[in-house]
């Protein structure tokens, strides 16, 4: 017998945002970004900053490949989490929920100073948050995953590591790491533990997708945030909760195997593998060249527009 699930659905919709007090979040070219960074405290190899000077989080080991990649999806009037899962010059690929995007209009990727690195650069270049045209390439329903492209820009410099290992090798009890953007508002990421992997009808499917099912609910805004382990490797996404048990709600996130499906199915697989390749070498640059052509150079961190597109109203 097939088993449906009755999804929750976790996208921010402005309504809800005023409801829940969590101030604007469109907020002025000149202001500040209004993605807060709230994540568990880690340890910094930099002194402490002088009374008077603004403290600032510190980056830990692993965020370069789970929190600099995640970014905000707006369209009309839903907006949800992302993780950039590639990027090459002119092609950048965004992973996110299939239901952050089911509104009409543009579709737009958010990106603040932590996706380039620059989130320590008080005089950073250019206005932020910076507001990037996005386009549709694929999208499951069944799974509630979707792939966005954007064009005309130069390739960002953290992307998340898919994992290539069959979700049946992830084992129940899995101690796993969700980021998302909560409320809009909120940078965060938080462990939990895997319950069980389930193939079941997403709402009104009728086609059997994997699942993973998490015993932590995640909060609205989350939806399309990436599900990573321990070794950082991308294994879900978020979609929502739901009441698996009777009286206990669990999270729940499209699997990894519903994540290369519809890269291959769209003939994405290429790009995704471009990127690895670029990063790989950016992480591991041949020992014989000089020092100073190791690194990127900066123009490369900053993408480029002819201006900035204009931001999506409620």
């Amino acid at each position: 017998m097939r088993t449906t699930i009755a999804l929750a659905f976790l996208l921010i919709a402005p309504a809800f945002l005023h409801a829940q007090d969590a101030g604007p979040t469109e907020p002025s070219p000149a202001a500040e970004p209004a993605v807060r960074i709230r994540r568990a405290p880690a340890t910094s190899l930099k002194p402490a900053a002088k009374a008077g000077k603004r403290q600032l989080d510190p980056v830990a080991p692993g965020d370069d490949g789970t929190f600099r990649p995640t970014v905000i999806i707006r369209r009309g009037t839903s907006q949800g989490s992302g993780t950039v899962v590639a990027s090459v010059d002119d092609d950048t690929l965004v992973l996110t929920a299939a239901h952050v995007v089911r509104s009409e209009g543009p579709i737009l990727v958010e990106l603040h100073r932590y996706n380039l690195g620059l989130e320590r650069r008080m005089n950073a270049p250019g206005r932020w948050p910076r507001r990037v045209p996005a386009q549709l390439v694929g999208s499951d329903a069944s799974a509630d995953v979707a792939v966005l492209r954007v064009r005309q820009m130069v390739a960002l410099p953290y992307v998340a590591k898919l994992s290539e290992d069959d979700q049946d090798a992830l084992p129940d009890d899995s101690i796993l790491t969700s980021v998302g953007i909560d409320l809009g508002a909120k940078l965060s990421s938080w462990k939990t533990e895997l319950v069980e992997t389930a193939s079941f009808q997403l709402n009104e499917s009728d086609v059997d997708r994997p699942f993973l099912i998490t015993d932590k609910i995640p909060e609205h805004g989350r939806s399309g945030g990436g599900l990573f382990t321990g070794q950082g490797r991308l294994v879900g996404v978020c979609v929502g909760h739901a009441e698996m048990i009777q009286g206990r709600r669990m999270g729940v996130f499209a699997s990894i195997d519903s994540i290369h499906r519809i890269l291959r199915e769209h003939d994405l697989n290429a790009v995704v593998d471009r990127s690895s390749a670029r990063h790989e070498k950016l992480r591991h640059p041949r020992p014989d060249l000089p020092r100073q052509a190791r690194r990127p150079s900066s123009p490369s961190l900053t993408p480029t527009e002819a201006s900035d597109p204009a931001p999506a109203r409620p």
